[in-house]
């Protein structure tokens, strides 16, 4: 590809001015549980450049939110603060990327129920939000749990009817796998094609460590060509400390500087 990719960094309210002095290309910003929905949709009518949204991980009330649960009340929920932040950016026409949930305690055999809500709580979102894949360890608040939906392309496919396209995270879909986790990302690039509209770039470790420093871990980078023209998060662990050290030298690094 022609195009040189487009890099960016994550950041909140609370961090957005010190992240975006980095010079980055666009920013990602990560909408948290307790933010007030007026200050997103004003720092979206603000912002002057390429900005993505990110829904929260967590319900106001601690809870993950989840479009995929099996408990009717919380999966509604989870649709009602997704709209919430779509409507924040709907008039700058912001993307916004979203968990599809289904994180549990154990692993589940039989996820078609799950896909079946997934699928209810995408059909009733505005159409654009962009389906973000996901490790087969998922940790939250000191746990580590297991994500049972969107690990490979094949499960990605189920929903692109009703999304607007899909956020590739590199280390996410390296570790989405028990084996073979440079063929799982080189496939999310080659299967869904144009359905990849932005990137989540970080190296990762077995059998569950990712945000690796880009180049220190076990990803093999070859699918670079495929990022040309596309946004490209550089989401490295911790990378917003110390004014924003670990982007920076993510920076460094993707650019050769």
């Amino acid at each position: 590809m022609n195009s040189p990719m487009r890099l960016g960094a994550m950041a909140t309210l609370g961090d957005h001015a010190i992240i975006s002095a980095l010079k980055v290309d666009f920013l990602e910003l990560l909408v948290l549980p307790g933010d007030g929905m007026l200050q997103i949709k004003e720092f979206c009518d603000a912002f002057d450049g390429e900005l993505i949204l990110h829904a929260p991980e967590e319900l106001p009330d601690g809870r993950l939110l989840d479009l995929s649960s099996l408990d009717p009340s919380w999966r509604e929920a989870s649709v009602r603060r997704v709209r919430e932040v779509t409507k924040a950016g709907e008039d700058t026409a912001r993307p916004v990327v979203i968990h599809p949930g289904g994180i549990t305690e154990t692993p589940v055999r039989d996820t078609s129920d799950m896909l079946a809500g997934l699928r209810r709580s995408l059909d009733s979102l505005p159409d654009y939000t962009w389906m973000e894949n996901m490790p087969l360890h998922y940790h939250h608040r000191g746990r580590t749990l297991r994500s049972n939906l969107m690990r490979t392309p094949a499960e990605m496919k189920e929903v692109d009817d009703l999304v607007a396209g899909f956020t590739v995270d590199v280390s996410h879909a390296y570790l989405g796998v028990r084996e073979n986790g440079n063929a799982n990302v080189l496939a999310m690039f080659r299967e869904l094609g144009e359905a990849v509209r932005h990137v989540h770039l970080s190296d990762a470790r077995r059998p569950d460590v990712e945000g690796v420093m880009i180049g220190d871990g076990e990803v093999d980078m070859s699918f670079f060509p495929y990022l040309g023209g596309l946004p490209v998060l550089l989401e490295v662990w911790d990378g917003h400390l110390k004014g924003g050290a670990g982007f920076r030298e993510a920076l460094r690094r993707m650019r050769g500087q």
